[in-house]
């Protein structure tokens, strides 16, 4: 279908985990592909910097429909030093995960979703030592938290969903780079960031947050406490009033609780934020050798927008094969249940899904769309414009860089435990400053957001 629509031979070098080793063999043996993928900016930038991929600010102009096939904040990312190097690949969604309350225990213990810190603390005690499930027992938590395995409390790779959204919730995180008033501010030193360390070490103090929290690193260990039923207050993704999840609930806890979604509360200086709005990572760009045939590159222009714009081909590409993975019933595309077929066979049709849109529902394929799209809603009202991370850790010229990342997080576990009082806070910010030359690292970081025109 893609060849005949554009009148073309297409060959694929399907990367993997090993993409960069396959690339590079083909980079030595004289067999650039005229397209290139690539899963983050990072590496987009670093093939640029060594003269592999082009500049498409004159060709981009030659294929109108294809910018407007994305979001603004999805466009900006794709450049580097004032210039296009790429468009825009598989969208990251945002807001998956939002705050889930079980309101069969708010109902039991006649109370209300907490909308501000004070009521969160109020209802996660509640929940903790007044027996919401009513078993007689002591052995249930008002809030569940997590620890990746790099230790990290806030924004990284891992994502510490639970503590994070508590820092949130005071407008901070660690480890975050933001910009305001057009200065460059790292929360790591910020006095709301101590205060966020306060309630986080009255929520442990106060035995709140199920002790499990040290040894949860992933998910799966995350959703099964919310199966097991003992959690009221915990961090997860839009799907857990799904059937297949309500099936977990049932098997593993006896019941399926109400679980509902709710806003972030709102904290003592007004923010309410979830999370962060997606930073474009992953982009399609030209190599500067297909460049140099002006011919060649402009069908590769068209190609791709193609590739993105044409509404009979999408189907086939975000869903796979007609009538045996996806079916159309009055011009409504639906998911055909994967077990009426072998998977297996069928698995090649993702390396052609990068098309599907962050928001497209019949991709997600919601069994239970009316709760699960208004969950989506509801996370995505909450979410914080990102356009410096993860720009800055890309920075070469700091050398302290992993090493601070590691201090900040010690500390921060130190600062919530206890094991560190927070009355040492000073002490802390300057040895970051001293030690760790926090201010070279936010001199670095202003230079390179000028470069890349997010501050002037």
């Amino acid at each position: 279908m893609i060849e005949k629509d554009n009148n073309i031979e297409l060959e694929m070098t399907l990367g993997g985990e090993n993409w960069k080793d396959k690339l590079n063999l083909l980079i030595s043996s004289s067999q650039i592909p005229d397209i290139l993928t690539f899963p983050d900016r990072a590496s987009a930038i670093k093939y640029y910097d060594q003269g592999l991929v082009a500049e498409l600010d004159d060709a981009i102009k030659e294929v109108p429909e294809l910018t407007k096939a994305f979001d603004p904040s999805r466009l900006e990312p794709m450049k580097y030093k004032g210039h296009m190097i790429g468009i825009p690949g598989s969208e990251a969604v945002g807001g998956v995960n939002g705050w889930w309350i079980n309101s069969t225990w708010l109902k039991k213990l006649n109370l209300q979703a907490p909308t501000n810190p004070q009521e969160l603390m109020n209802v996660m005690k509640a929940f903790t030592f007044n027996d919401p499930d009513g078993n007689g027992k002591n052995d249930t938590y008002g809030f569940l938290a997590m620890l990746p395995k790099d230790g990290s409390l806030g924004y990284g790779t891992g994502g510490a969903q639970g503590f994070q959204q508590i820092f949130w919730m005071f407008g901070v995180q660690p480890n975050f780079v933001d910009v305001k008033d057009g200065k460059v501010v790292v929360y790591n030193t910020d006095p709301k960031t101590k205060e966020a360390l306060q309630f986080i070490n009255e929520m442990i103090q106060a035995k709140v947050v199920d002790p499990d929290w040290v040894t949860i690193d992933d998910n799966l260990k995350r959703d099964n406490k919310m199966y097991q039923g003992k959690v009221g207050i915990m961090i997860v993704d839009w799907r857990r009033m799904e059937p297949a999840e309500q099936k977990k609930m049932q098997d593993a806890g006896g019941s399926i609780p109400e679980w509902k979604q709710v806003a972030p509360p709102k904290g003592p200086y007004g923010d309410q934020i979830l999370d962060l709005k997606p930073f474009q990572q992953s982009m399609i760009g030209l190599s500067k050798e297909a460049l140099k045939d002006p011919a060649k590159t402009k069908r590769a222009m068209q190609f791709i927008q193609y590739l993105y714009t044409n509404k009979e081909a999408y189907p086939y590409l975000a869903y796979g094969i007609k009538d045996k993975t996806f079916k159309v019933t009055n011009n409504q595309p639906a998911l055909i249940d994967r077990s009426t077929y072998n998977e297996k066979e069928v698995e090649w049709r993702y390396n052609y899904a990068f098309v599907r849109k962050a928001n497209d529902g019949v991709y997600f394929d919601f069994k239970n769309p009316d709760v699960t799209n208004a969950n989506q809603k509801i996370n995505t009202s909450y979410l914080k414009d990102n356009n410096v991370n993860p720009r800055v850790f890309d920075d070469p010229n700091d050398p302290l860089a992993q090493d601070r990342i590691k201090y900040v997080n010690e500390m921060m576990l130190k600062f919530i435990t206890g094991k560190e009082l927070l009355s040492n806070w000073d002490s802390y910010v300057k040895t970051l400053q001293d030690k760790f030359k926090l201010n070279d690292a936010i001199a670095n970081y202003t230079k390179q957001l000028q470069s890349d025109g997010v501050i002037k």
